[in-house]
C-alpha cells in the first residue's frame, strides 16, 4: 500500500485563530500544501503540531486586553474578568472550561472538513483542555475538572477516531495546571492500519514506544512544541545543540529495530505564542534515517514523502 506521509511546520499567527473562518480556510490550506506531491492514489496522512489549537481557547473571538497581553498567564486573566464573575470564581481550571465549550467546535469542524476535501487521515495537533463531550440536550460539555494536553484524530470521512492525551509532561504544562492523561488513544485501528500518536515527550520514552509498538501500530506520530532554541546548546549535553540531539535521540532512533513501527511524523510548531518561543524542523522519519526535513527551524512548511506500507 502507497501512503504519503506529510508534517506540518505550522506558525502561530493571531490573525489565524481570531475567527472561525480565518482558522478553518488556514488548515485547509496547510493540509492542500502539504498534499501537494500527493499521488491521487495514495492513501494520506498529514500530522499537525503539539498545542495547535491551543492559540484557539485565546484569540477565537478575543478583545484587544487579550490580544495584547505580554504573557499567557495575564491573558487568561483578561479572559476571566471578561467571561464574568461564576467562571472568575474558578481560576484558570474556568479558563480552560469555559473556553473550550467555545473553541472545541471551531477546531473540530476545520479538521473533520479538511479530512473531507483532501481524502485523509489527519492528526490535528493538541491543546490544553478538560475532556468533552456531546449530545443534543447539552451540547458540548465538560467531563470533570481535570485540563489535559490532548489531540484528536480524523478520518476521511470527517469523523473522530481518538483523542490521545499527553502522558508525560513539562514542567510549564504542570506550571499551567495540565494534568497527565492516561494511556486511551494513543493507537487507533483504521482502514490503513494501525497508527499511533504519542505527543512530544511521550515518544521519547521507551515503555510508551514499546506500547504502540506491541499494539500493532506501523506509524508513529510524534507532534512537538519544542520551546528551545534548535542551534542552542542542549542541556543534557552541551556538546550537542537542541537540534543535534532532537534528530540523534528522535523517531529515527525509536524506530529502529521494533516489530511493527515502520514510519514516524514529527510535526513541530514554530514562532511566538507570548512569552514562549517554538522552533524546530518538522520531519519524516523511518528507522535510522530522515526522509524528509524542513529546513528552516523558524519558518513555517512542511516535510512529506511517500512511503510503502504492509499491514497484516
Amino acid at each position: 500500500m502507497q501512503v504519503h506521509l506529510a508534517a506540518v511546520q505550522a506558525g502561530l499567527d493571531p490573525a489565524i485563530y481570531q475567527s472561525e473562518q480565518a482558522f478553518a480556510n488556514t488548515v485547509q490550506g496547510l493540509v492542500e500544501e502539504a498534499l501537494a506531491a500527493a499521488p491521487g492514489e495514495a492513501a494520506r496522512v498529514v500530522a499537525f503540531p503539539e498545542l495547535f489549537g491551543l492559540p484557539l481557547l485565546f484569540w477565537l473571538g478575543a478583545p484587544n486586553a487579550v490580544l495584547e497581553a505580554e504573557t499567557a498567564l495575564r491573558a487568561a486573566l483578561v479572559w476571566l474578568k471578561h467571561l464574568g464573575p461564576g467562571t472568575l470564581a474558578q481560576g484558570p481550571l474556568g479558563f480552560y472550561r469555559a473556553r473550550a465549550r467555545v473553541a472545541w467546535p471551531v477546531y473540530r469542524r476545520a479538521f473533520e472538513e479538511a479530512a473531507r476535501r483532501h481524502r485523509a487521515y489527519l492528526f490535528a495537533g493538541s491543546w490544553f483542555a478538560p475532556r468533552l463531550d456531546e449530545e443534543p440536550s447539552r451540547g458540548v460539555y465538560p467531563l470533570g475538572l481535570g485540563t489535559y494536553n490532548w489531540g484528536f484524530w480524523v478520518n476521511p470521512e470527517g469523523r473522530l477516531l481518538a483523542r490521545p492525551e499527553k502522558l508525560r509532561l513539562m514542567p510549564a504544562e504542570k506550571k499551567a495546571l495540565v494534568q497527565p492523561g492516561t494511556w486511551g488513544g494513543q493507537v487507533v485501528r483504521t482502514a490503513i492500519g494501525t497508527l499511533s500518536a504519542l505527543i512530544c515527550l511521550d515518544a521519547f520514552h521507551e515503555g510508551l514506544v514499546e506500547r504502540a509498538d506491541a499494539a500493532g501500530a506501523w506509524l508513529l506520530v510524534q507532534p512537538s512544541a519544542n520551546p528551545a532554541p534548535w542551534d542552542a546548546p542542549w542541556p543534557a549535553d552541551p556538546s550537542r545543540s537542541e537540534g543535534e540531539a532532537w534528530l540523534a535521540e528522535g523517531l529515527p532512533k525509536k524506530l529502529a529495530g521494533r516489530e511493527n513501527l515502520r514510519f514516524g511524523l514529527n510535526p513541530m510548531l514554530v514562532g511566538e505564542f507570548y512569552e514562549t518561543r517554538f522552533e524546530g524542523k518538522s520531519n519524516v522519519a523511518a528507522p535510522g534515517e530522515v526522509l524528509a526535513i524542513v529546513e528552516d527551524a523558524k519558518a513555517p512548511g512542511a516535510a512529506s514523502a511517500p512511503v510503502e506500507v504492509q499491514t497484516l
